[in-house]
């Protein structure tokens, strides 16, 4: 079973439906074929026990049966490790050889593994030799979300994780490929995505969470806490990848209301910047447990893509 079998593959159809589910909900957006070309996004809150009669429910009322859907995986549902690339291996031959070498680095067995490779960018390797990114989750829990998206009527075609859903947003942040950074803050964790054009370079999680960075008494230790990490991740992006930081981070946070993106500019060499969502066709700020999702349904060019499949 191939963990990202779909991840570049288009497809016909009345449209698509990206999912992230989550022990507190599940994220969706929706785009619809053409003419119409219709989007919308939202927050669907459930319990884990609930979630199958509100997918249910959820894909009735807006009339999804027999769509296509893509999964986005959130970060604490896989890992990626980067090893080194067999030279004699063809590329279809990869995911499969190098699950074993997980053996040592998975918690569970590589036999209980779903496993899928996407590249490591060449110009970053300084001298570790030809890398590949491998992409590893527990097979029971990707059969699950299968079966809760098949029982809702959908028809799952593609799996995606969370870092490359959000390097779609991101390439659109950096046109030219000069270098952009991402920081998603969700409500435990946060994501830091780097990434030049449309190649992911650099994908880091952040210790931090909602409930310290609202707490007025743990707020300054939060982001100071949240702001060393981000800047690590920058040292680590130009000392250990050799490539020049982007000049600013771009800031997607659910707490709208809290200066954050000052707040962090006053520890960073970087300046942190919030999201002008009117420029990526919104007319009000994108629900940050929507990202993943809309990210993942947002289109990348196909020449990015053609560089990119495996």
């Amino acid at each position: 079973m191939s963990l990202l079998k779909w991840l570049f593959r288009r497809s016909a159809g009345k449209g698509r439906v990206c999912l992230e589910v989550r022990a507190d909900g599940i994220g969706w957006s929706a785009v619809l074929s053409a003419p119409e070309k219709q989007a919308s996004f939202g927050f669907l809150q459930c319990t884990p026990a609930g979630r199958r009669e509100a997918l249910s429910q959820l894909v009735t009322e807006r009339d999804w049966s027999g769509f296509k859907a893509t999964l986005v995986l959130p970060l604490d549902q896989y890992s990626v490790f980067q090893l080194e690339r067999p030279s004699e291996l063809a590329d279809t031959e990869l995911a499969s050889a190098l699950r074993w070498k997980l053996k040592d680095l998975l918690d569970y067995s590589p036999s209980d593994a779903v496993c899928d490779v996407f590249p490591f960018p060449s110009d970053a390797s300084r001298g570790r030799g030809d890398l590949i990114n491998v992409v590893a989750a527990r097979k029971s829990m990707a059969s699950e979300l299968a079966d809760l998206v098949s029982e809702a009527n959908l028809e799952l075609d593609r799996i995606d994780i969370a870092e490359l859903a959000l390097r779609n947003f991101a390439a659109s942040l950096d046109p030219q490929g000069r270098g952009v950074a991402l920081v998603h803050l969700r409500d435990r964790y946060g994501q830091m995505v780097v990434c030049k054009g449309p190649v992911l370079y650099l994908s880091r999680r952040l210790d931090v969470t909602s409930d310290d960075l609202r707490d007025a008494s743990r707020q300054e230790n939060a982001v100071q806490s949240l702001a060393l990490e981000a800047q690590r991740s920058l040292d680590y992006f130009e000392s250990q990848l050799g490539q020049v930081p982007p000049r600013a981070i771009h800031l997607v946070a659910r707490d709208a209301m809290l200066p954050l993106s000052s707040m962090l500019s006053a520890y960073m060499a970087p300046s942190v910047e919030q999201i002008d969502w009117t420029q990526h066709g919104l007319t009000e700020p994108l629900d940050s447990r929507c990202l993943t999702v809309w990210s993942a349904g947002q289109p990348l060019a196909p020449a990015a893509r053609k560089g990119e499949s495996q």
